[in-house]
Order: C-alpha cells, then structure tokens, then sequence
C-alpha cells in the first residue's frame, strides 16, 4: 500500500537512523489508513480509533482461535456427539477474555510505541517534517546512566560495599536463628521489589539521579546482598536443618530480577539508538562540510571567465556589456541567497539557473540555445540549494563547451505520480559531447557532492540518475520527494 507522503518522508528520514519502515508504518497501521489516512503513525501515538482499531483486531482473532479451539477439543472427547455447540456462558467467557486481552495488548503497544518515539527524541506530528533531526545532546543524555535507576548501580564501589554486609549479615543471622530467617528474607525481599518499583517509575519518567546518591546505592546493594544469601540458603542449608523454606522470597526475588533486566535491555537499546544517531550525524555533517566547500570553490573561474568576456565586451559592444552586468548581477545575487540558505524553492532554483544560462549564452554567443520548463505544481516544492547550479555547471563545462557548433540545453521541472506517488522531478538534459569523450569524461566531485546531499537530506527517497541522450549528450534527472 502506499503511504501518504508525510507518513512516507517519516519512514525515509528515520531510515538514517536504521529504523525500519515496519516501525514507522506496520502492516495493521497501513490498512487502517485506508480508512483514516490523517492518522499519525504509531511512534507518534496513533489515535484513539487506531488503538481501539488493534484492539478489535486482536480480540477477534483470539476469540475465534480459543472458540475453534474448545470446539476442536470437545470434539475430540466427545466423538459420537453429531455437534458440540459452546453453552452461552462459555461463549460469553471466551469473548470477554478476548477483549479484556485485546485492550490489554493495544495499550501495551501503544505505551511502547510512544516510548519508542521519546528515545529518539521525536517532535510532536504537527511539528515533524522531512528536515527533522534529533537533538544530539539530548539523546547523549537519554545514555547517561544517572537517568537510569536501576541501571546506575552497576561498577559502584559503595553498592559492592553494601553487597557484602548484606550477604555476610543475612548468612550470620540464619545460621543463628534459622527459624526466623524466613520471615525476614520475605520481608526484604518484598521491600526490595518496592524499591525496584520506585526505581523504575523514576527512570520512566526521566527524573534523573541527585549527583551523589550513597543511600541508593547502599540501600540496593544491602537488600541485593540479602537476598543473594537468602535465596542460596534456601538452596541447601535450610533443606539440610529442617527448617521451612519461602515460595515468596524466590517469587518477589524473581520479579525484581526481570526488573532489573527490562531497564539493563532499555539502557542498552537506548545506547543503540544514540550510537546510530551519532554516526548518521556524522554522514550529515560531512555532507555539511562538503557543502560549504562547494559554497566557497562555487565555480570561481566561471566568474573571472565573464569579467574577461565583459571587459572586451566593453569597448566593442556595450549594449551586450550592459546586459552581461545585469544578467551577472542577478547571478550574484541569487548564489549568494542561495548560500545563506537551507532550502530553497524550485522557483528560486530556475531563477539563479535563467541568469546562469544567459551569461552562458552572452559568453558562447548564438550557438547556444536554452529551454526552461518549470510547472506551476513544482513551483513551492522546497529542495536543497544549488542543485541546478551543479547539474548546470557540469553540462556548461564538461558536455556543451567542448562541443564545436550548436549546442543546446533544457530544464524542466514537473511533478510526477498521483496521489500519495507524487515526486519532484528535475531534469537538466544537453546534447553535448556525452559521456567518456574529450577530456572530461566521468562524473567529477559535484555529482558526488549531490549524491551526499541527497542521502543527508531524503534519505534513500532521493534519486540522482544519469543518462546517456539520443543523439549524443547527457540526461542528468533527480527524483525527489515533494516538500512544500
């Protein structure tokens, strides 16, 4: 199915950080966008119909497995009954197992999937769009392991100190009254699951450690200690003396252990999702560099190249002089815009391209022609800068300037697809000398530069093709994701 263009751009940018598109738009997800395609997806908390929507599904398929189940089995029991029809009771028990169960799980989803969207640091829907990036620092923090309670006591001296007293303690006071040694492991062992509770809701909610916490730290490694040595001497010294042993202190003892280990695996995903955050930051930034530096190397001796043909053009023809200065000045003005800026409009691209073509045309004279196309849909579509200045750039220098006699030129720009399907198309084709001919041949370090920004940018939604042209020539195309 295909997916509405936001969901989509969702899906490709958190594809950077190794998310998969079954987290952003599971399958349950999609098929109910047929019904509410404005539904955020469920990292972003879904709806309340989205949820209820699981719920259902989930009730269903439990109620109708358990129902074929019962009657299977009555079956089997029963084989000379002709049929075996579930009393209202039981069809009643069934269901309402079913919806208790179905409630259950689609809450559990959704609490999960809402804190799959806090780990990453996600903005709220209304907010997000195909330039968000998660905040660095912020995820950094989200690893620190004063955030994580349970976690935290882990490599801390004073909890080991606390370890021991503990453990030594207990093993003392059994030995010495090993009647009463029951009662006090289930004791702590109960107030060591509180505090393992207390230790969770505090991570849950992101209140971080105070910056020296000894009582924490002694507290938990006192009661970890204790019931080490109470669970060990319930084990073999007390089978060995007769004395009656404690269900609870294992049961309370286990639950605070899988407490312990849903916060361990949450610090270590966590950690995952920070280091894959780090090293996609790391491919943005460099593309950043690299974009800078074509900012600063923007085809300087482009520039001197008109100033010489303008300064002959002064003396021998100055009404072409005067439209050389316009033409250039408008250049100027819109490369200089375009590199304080972010992200541009498909207008304002065409805009810098028309002054760049004409100055070409002043400077190779008649035997070039050009052609822009630019439709009024592709008009707002906001793509990264200088991306048609490097396509142009390529064509100018490495295709039609080399060329000997008419050469031409053409931009076009136009949305393609309907629907949830629409792309950006750009399209910069000359008819020049083509590819591996002369001595220019092979893409060069601002067709990589696009590839990079591309990537930093949509993801793997953006496309960046080349093509060879009939009869000879270069069909450079990019196929981008629309944001307006």
């Amino acid at each position: 199915m295909t997916l509405p263009p936001k969901v989509q751009a969702a899906a490709d940018v958190l594809a950077q950080y190794e998310i998969s598109a079954n987290i952003v738009a599971p399958l349950w997800y999609r098929l109910y966008l047929r019904y509410r395609p404005e539904t955020p997806p469920p990292l972003w908390g879904a709806s309340e119909g989205y949820w209820l929507f699981r719920a259902i599904k989930t009730s269903l398929g439990l109620g109708v497995f358990l129902t074929i189940g019962l009657v299977v089995a009555a079956k089997l029991s029963a084989p000379q009954e002709q049929f075996l029809p579930l009393t209202p009771a039981a069809q009643f028990a069934i269901w309402a197992f079913s919806g208790a169960f179905g409630w259950l799980v689609a809450k559990a989803l959704a609490v999960r999937s809402r804190e799959e969207g806090e780990r990453i640091g996600l903005t709220t829907w209304e907010e997000f769009s195909a330039s968000w990036r998660p905040s660095l620092a912020d995820v950094r923090l989200r690893i620190s392991p004063t955030h994580f309670w349970l976690r935290s006591v882990v490599n801390q001296k004073v909890v080991l100190f606390g370890w021991a007293i503990g453990f030594i303690g207990f093993l003392a006071f059994s030995f010495a009254f090993p009647f009463k040694a029951v009662t006090y492991s289930e004791g702590a062992a109960l107030v060591y699951l509180m505090i393992c509770a207390i230790g969770a809701l505090l991570t849950a909610k992101r209140i971080p450690m105070p910056t020296l916490a000894p009582v924490w730290y002694v507290s938990n490694g006192l009661f970890i200690g204790v019931l080490v040595a109470a669970c060990l001497w319930q084990t073999i010294p007390a089978s060995l003396m007769n004395v009656p042993v404690s269900d609870l202190t294992l049961a309370f003892s286990a639950i605070a252990l899988v407490i312990h280990t849903h916060e361990w695996l949450s610090f270590e995903e966590q950690k995952n999702i920070a280091l894959r955050v780090e090293r996609a930051e790391q491919k943005n930034q460099l593309a950043e560099i690299r974009l800078q530096t074509l900012k600063a190397q923007i085809e300087p001796h482009f520039i001197f190249n008109n100033i010489a043909h303008l300064k002959s053009l002064i003396s021998t023809d100055p009404m072409t002089a005067q439209r050389m200065v316009d033409e250039l000045s408008d250049f100027l003005r819109g490369s200089l815009r375009s590199l304080r800026a972010d992200q541009t409009t498909v207008r304002e691209e065409f805009e810098l391209a028309r002054a760049y073509l004409a100055l070409a045309k002043l400077r190779m004279g008649s035997r070039l022609s050009t052609n822009l196309q630019l439709s009024d849909r592709a008009a707002h579509v906001r793509i990264p800068p200088l991306l048609l200045q490097t396509l142009l750039e390529n064509a100018i220098f490495h295709g039609l300037e080399p060329k000997a006699g008419d050469v031409s030129i053409k931009v076009t720009a136009d949305i393609i697809g309907n629907g949830g399907k629409d792309r950006l198309q750009l399209r910069v084709i000359d008819d020049g000398i083509g590819f591996g001919a002369g001595h220019s041949g092979g893409s060069g370090v601002g067709l990589a530069n696009i590839r990079d920004r591309l990537a930093s940018t949509y993801g793997g939604a953006g496309e960046f093709v080349l093509t060879a042209n009939t009869p000879s020539g270069v069909i450079a195309e990019l196929n981008l994701p629309v944001v307006e």
